[in-house]
């Protein structure tokens, strides 16, 4: 018997997500859409590494939690659209704002010599001045730049396509890694002595014939050598377009069975969801601004990171401090810090859930010190992921592609259907309401795989070494965008990375020395990479439900444009920030350490090893484990806790943010109990508020901050 979801019920699932989200708009996607979201996106894109590298404050992009992309989006509905509907009311109104803007424009900026073409202040406000002159003869023709439900799900999910790339995601990872080789080499550290007889056939690392000197201690006089740096970006450009092309295709794959069949929470996109639904039409203010509950909830962060903010101007304004250190076992501590975002995000989930994510945290917390008096250890070293206990690496990043694994299996009928329905096997399939057709997103699945184990082959990696590490990659980014839909944590990584996976799991040996060099390369894109291009894709493609089919299809252009707006223009500014600047004098980690890590590690796994069986044996017991964990959740109607914890306990950004899920789940199970799931849904735009209030008070102080000139002003960071 085939199982699948009833012709009725999907009918009805279609019907209410429509009454939910649309509220009989009816509305579709416009060129105004188009026309601010590929605007917000190029201002994140140079906005979040300009604020990261230049002031050096809060992380805007470093997370799934995106509050660079909340922010912008809270601008826009709050301000930025709120405008558009007052001019569209008339034409006097429209050529007012737009003689205003103008006005303020030239008094500010004349006589335009002296305009800093980096700045993202002057960007915007050019933004803005354009779109009110453009507005004008649009509103003259009975249209304006004002934003439907539509336009506003679009320009949403650019951002989280953006805020993947701009930062931790990509840019600020590629362009130091594949210069620092030249800069960095040294006979102390014999780079050049013991690796250049290993490097690829093709030009993937940039020489400017003055070991890249410029690029990490800034220009003078000198040009910027472009021609050092076309042949390397074209070949980091196929790969990277390619690992995108696969991202965005898995992600509309599963988007049906995450979504509709198994009916995952989506935590991250309830603050857009929230935001979209109270847009009405006729109204000037967003519904979610005006809601009072969400005001109470936003207060709370805004005030205390405020105070602290203001600590950093004058060190007598009293600092609330959100971190403590709880001593737990022999060798093994707590961390006892309250993210307010967290603690909003992760009142959204189930209990079981949350449950599960902090009492792991504490039993293999448990497990590490059992290991560390029983003196079994390992002599291998990890930089990424649980860095401090290998065997603990071994054994999350089993339990993380069994989980992967599992779900692909449970959506075996699904997966059947859209397999079927590419290769023209199952023609009664309905597609038509996905970003793309499945046969499009199958063949850009297959084909963006064979071109990334066809580059890496190029480079002289073993072709079998290619396609394990791609699929072993995959299976990993699959696992955490599961684990970022369904418990919304916005801040987590993989407990052990791919490239290790290979390179010590199998062994130097094994892998070939080429295959050293590459794989440890791709820690560009996938080592220390806590957000990237699937988990944002599947979280935003929970927004159109409620969009028409014409709609739909429109979303794809979106996210494709959002990824070259993201990767180019955040290139952009990395790049002539570290010619201006010089990298070093930017970001410790990305200028220096990062690329430190990854040469030392190459040095390092050269010499010969065989398999590491201990290890591979906590990888292969990790995921007995979760396998043995789901059972007991499917099968055992009292089994209290969700597996997913297992598979991501004890990394470094849970020890973060483990006691902010601990805190909702205790006010979660009070709600409930005391209040029952009226009350809880009531109380959800309070919960909804924390998150809006911290990326308010890390947006708002960020520009407080570019406007007086004060740097090193971090507010809320996660770690």
């Amino acid at each position: 018997m085939k199982r699948e979801i009833p012709t009725e019920y999907r009918d009805h699932l279609t019907a209410r997500n429509r009454a939910g989200m649309l509220g009989g708009e009816g509305r579709g996607i416009t060129a105004c859409g188009f026309w601010t979201g590929a605007f917000l996106s190029f201002f994140l894109a140079i906005g979040v590494p300009y604020a990261n590298m230049v002031m050096h404050s809060t992380f805007m992009a470093w997370d799934f939690n995106t509050p660079g992309a909340i922010f912008l989006f809270l601008v826009l509905v709050g301000l930025l659209n709120v405008l558009f509907k007052v001019a569209s009311q008339n034409i006097f109104r429209a050529s007012a704002l737009a003689a205003l803007a103008g006005v303020a424009y030239l008094y500010y900026y004349w006589p335009l010599t002296d305009i800093d073409w980096y700045s993202p202040g002057w960007m915007f406000v050019t933004f803005m001045t354009v779109s009110s002159l453009v507005n004008v003869p649009l509103v003259w023709s009975g249209r304006s730049l004002a934003l439907n439900r539509s336009d506003l799900v679009l320009v949403y999910l650019m951002l989280l396509v953006v805020s993947s790339l701009c930062s931790m995601g990509m840019s600020q990872q590629l362009l130091p890694i594949i210069t620092a080789f030249y800069y960095y080499a040294s006979p102390q550290n014999k780079w050049l002595e013991k690796l250049s007889d290993h490097f690829p056939n093709r030009n993937i690392l940039v020489d400017d014939g003055d070991e890249n000197k410029a690029f990490f201690e800034g220009l003078e006089e000198a040009t910027i050598p472009y021609e050092a740096w076309v042949e390397p970006l074209i070949w980091w450009s196929v790969l990277l377009l390619a690992l995108y092309v696969v991202m965005i295709s898995a992600a509309v794959i599963l988007r049906r069975q995450w979504m509709e069949r198994e009916r995952l929470a989506y935590p991250i996109t309830q603050v857009g969801v929230a935001i979209v639904s109270g847009e009405e039409k006729g109204r000037l203010i967003n519904g979610f601004m005006r809601n009072r509950a969400m005001w109470y909830g936003c207060a709370i962060p805004l005030l205390i990171g405020s105070l602290n903010a203001l600590h950093a101007y004058d060190p007598a304004m009293p600092r609330v401090s959100l971190r403590w250190t709880q001593k737990f076992l022999m060798h093994q501590s707590l961390e006892l810090n309250i993210h307010f975002a967290m603690v909003g995000f992760s009142y959204l989930i189930n209990t079981s859930i949350s449950a599960g994510l902090w009492v792991f945290q504490l039993l293999v917390k448990i497990e590490n010190e059992l290991l560390l008096l029983s003196g079994f250890k390992s002599d291998q070293r990890f930089v990424f992921g649980i860095a401090n206990q290998p065997y603990l690496a071994y054994q999350g990043g089993g339990a993380l592609i069994a989980l992967a694994l599992l779900g692909l299996w449970i959506g075996r009928e699904h997966l059947k259907d859209v397999f079927g329905k590419a290769f023209g096997l199952a023609p009664e399939v309905e597609d038509g309401d996905e970003i793309i057709s499945y046969r499009g997103a199958v063949f850009g699945l297959l084909g963006g795989t064979a071109v990334m184990v066809a580059w890496l082959w190029l480079m002289g990696t073993q072709l079998w070494v290619a396609l394990l590490f791609v699929v072993l990659a995959l299976l990993i980014f699959i696992g955490i965008s599961r684990v970022v839909v369904e418990a919304g944590l916005a801040a987590v990584r993989s407990p052990m990375i791919a490239p290790d996976l290979m390179i010590q799991g199998l062994g130097s040996t094994l892998v070939g020395t080429s295959g050293v060099f590459n794989l440890s390369l791709s820690y560009i894109w996938c080592a220390d990479i806590r957000v990237f291009v699937l988990a944002m894709v599947a979280n935003g493609l929970k927004l159109i439900e409620a969009m028409d089919h014409r709609s739909r299809r429109l979303i794809l252009w979106g996210v494709y444009l959002a990824v070259v707006i993201g990767a180019v223009g955040s290139c952009w500014m990395v790049l002539h920030m570290a010619y201006r600047h010089g990298g070093i004098n930017l970001e410790g980690w990305f200028f220096k350490g990062s690329p430190e890590v990854v040469y030392n590690n190459i040095l390092r796994n050269l010499k010969p090893a065989g398999v590491a069986w201990d290890g591979l044996t906590f990888c292969f017991g990790g995921g007995a484990v979760m396998l043995l964990l789901t059972w007991a959740r499917q099968r055992l109607a009292w089994w209290p806790l969700h597996p997913l914890g297992f598979a991501v306990a004890n990394n470094h950004l849970m020890d973060k943010i483990w006691f902010s899920v601990l805190i909702a789940w205790t006010i979660k199970k009070v709600v409930m109990r005391f209040g029952g799931a009226a009350v809880y849904r009531k109380s959800q735009s309070f919960f909804l508020g924390l998150i809006a209030g911290e990326v308010m008070c890390n947006g708002l102080w960020i520009i407080i901050d570019y406007l007086t000139g004060k740097t090193g002003n971090k507010v809320f960071i996660i770690g």
